[in-house]
């Protein structure tokens, strides 16, 4: 009655899916189930059949689609005549949570009523079989382990096959989307694991869409007709997803969660996650360029009797991220950038050179480089082509009575200094004090975290996500207590990130 085989349609299968787990197990269908969790299960069926490479399934936490996953393993484990899948791996960020899984499936197999049916599942044979909470072996061949997206997948094989079948289960965390090392390691044991399957193997992915920086974002924009993604929100146009929740429910719900939005909505854009409120940016005007000068963006020409300054962010030049610079006028209202640069290819002291250019054209307007890692090359020819007077000076370690004035180039960004600029230039935009104008600005900030805001390893190749035109910005924004129309030099305090003239001190 429940057996099927892989020919059998999908309707077929889960329609004997849905059968055999109220009979088995009513416990867990005390309540009416939505419309979702057949889409969940038809997804489930084709990733096991193979016409699915991955179904990622993101519904909202508490739509039981992990308890849904693994009483689906189960039922094909007992039912498929054929055991196509014959090498199943779960595997989490926490081993225990994948080891937990492991034993509720083992344990569905030794209820007294599986016992009287489907005897054969552990029937004593000749071969050793392992057996414990982090792994079992059925009688009919099929194997079912536990292990972490921490661990090395390659070379595990099951007598004579490799995985055929993975299950990812809560991978990612507010903990690893912290760290980008962390982030691109979690990813590339996972596509290790993805790869080393059998040549028909599938994947499938359970989890919480709370971030754009993370894998599971990855996941999203990669589907495709081969690979099914389905995000299932708590609510949508006023209706829940699943009757057992009224609109007064939700609203309790809302009230209690840290991030509802990420976590019931799945929508980080509507999460704590993001730093900048899109629905103000969304409003937000854009302009073309008026010229278009070897790379630069002039949105505004010069005039002589306002004041601008520059912030630029630099990089390497080698095809990673982009050295940018941009460049504000603070005597309209709102204030607004009047000129972008952005180039993934030019070098440290050729950027130079090009800031020089940009400064000269907005009549030598103060310069603020960020002198982390690159830019010291940066700034070294800055400072040969360029009125050192108006270039930003920060205090360096050691200032001596008899020579305070200040000895390092450049703004310093660090972990003191970077939440500051950030929600600096996040209050003005938000406020209304600065328009961005520059599309690419904007895309940049819809996309910029918090936990981009905590970030600090700066490696390139970590992410595919840079944001290297909204730190230029936001250094530029800094500069507004300091732009003035003729020369003056100006340093930042090091100890307290507090800047100020250096005349007078």
């Amino acid at each position: 009655m429940f057996q099927f085989k892989i020919s059998d349609s999908d309707k077929t299968i889960v329609f004997k899916y849905g059968l055999w787990v109220r009979f088995f197990f009513p416990k867990y269908f005390k309540e009416t189930e939505a419309g979702f969790h057949k889409e969940i299960d038809t997804n489930n069926i084709q990733v096991y059949k193979g016409s699915l490479r991955s179904f990622t399934d993101i519904a909202f936490r508490g739509a039981a689609k992990s308890t849904r996953t693994k009483l689906f393993i189960a039922f094909c484990a007992a039912n498929d005549t054929e055991h196509f899948r014959r090498y199943i791996k779960i595997l989490s960020k926490d081993l225990t949570n994948s080891k937990q899984i492991v034993t509720d499936i083992y344990n569905l197999f030794v209820d007294l009523r599986i016992k009287e049916y489907y005897s054969e599942i552990f029937a004593k044979t000749i071969t050793k079989r392992e057996e414990t909470m982090q792994s079992f072996t059925t009688a009919t061949g099929v194997k079912v382990l536990a292990d972490t997206v921490g661990t090395d997948q390659r070379g595990q094989l099951q007598e004579d096959s490799r995985p055929d079948l993975i299950w990812f289960e809560d991978f990612e965390t507010r903990k690893t989307l912290r760290s980008a090392i962390e982030t691109k390691a979690i990813w590339d044991n996972m596509e290790e694991a993805r790869t080393g399957l059998s040549k028909d193997g599938s994947c499938i992915y359970t989890c919480n869409y709370i971030s754009e920086r993370g894998n599971v974002h990855k996941l999203v924009q990669k589907e495709n007709t081969e690979n099914k993604v389905l995000i299932v929100p708590i609510i949508k146009d006023g209706v829940p997803a699943w009757s057992i929740y009224t609109v007064a429910d939700i609203e309790q719900i809302k009230a209690d969660a840290e991030d509802f939005g990420g976590e019931y909505l799945c929508k980080p854009s509507a999460s704590l996650d993001v730093l900048f409120d899109r629905d103000i940016l969304d409003k937000k005007e854009t302009a073309e360029p008026i010229r278009v000068i070897a790379g630069l963006k002039i949105f505004k020409g010069f005039d002589a009797s306002h004041r601008y300054a520059g912030g630029a962010d630099i990089a390497g030049g080698v095809g990673l991220d982009s050295s940018t610079a941009v460049v504000i006028d603070f005597d309209i209202l709102p204030c607004r950038v009047v000129a972008t640069f952005k180039n993934n290819t030019i070098k440290p002291d050729t950027f130079g050179d090009e800031l020089a250019r940009i400064g000269d054209f907005y009549g030598q307007c103060l310069i603020a480089p960020e002198k982390n890692n690159h830019g010291h090359a940066t700034i070294g020819r800055l400072k040969q082509i360029y009125d050192i007077s108006r270039i930003f000076k920060t205090l360096g370690k050691e200032v001596r009575k008899d020579k305070p004035e200040a000895t390092e180039y450049g703004w310093h960004t660090n972990g003191a200094s970077k939440p500051k600029m950030f929600y600096a230039l996040k209050k003005a935009v938000e406020d209304g004090l600065l328009e961005l104008v520059d599309k690419d600005i904007i895309a940049e900030a819809k996309s910029y975290s918090r936990d981009d805001l905590m970030d600090l390893e700066n490696d390139p190749r970590l992410t595919t996500r840079h944001f290297d035109l909204l730190v230029a910005a936001a250094i530029a924004w800094q500069m507004k207590d300091f732009a003035q129309i003729k020369s003056e030099p100006y340093i930042q305090e090091k100890e307290e990130e507090v800047m100020y003239p250096a005349i007078g001190i």
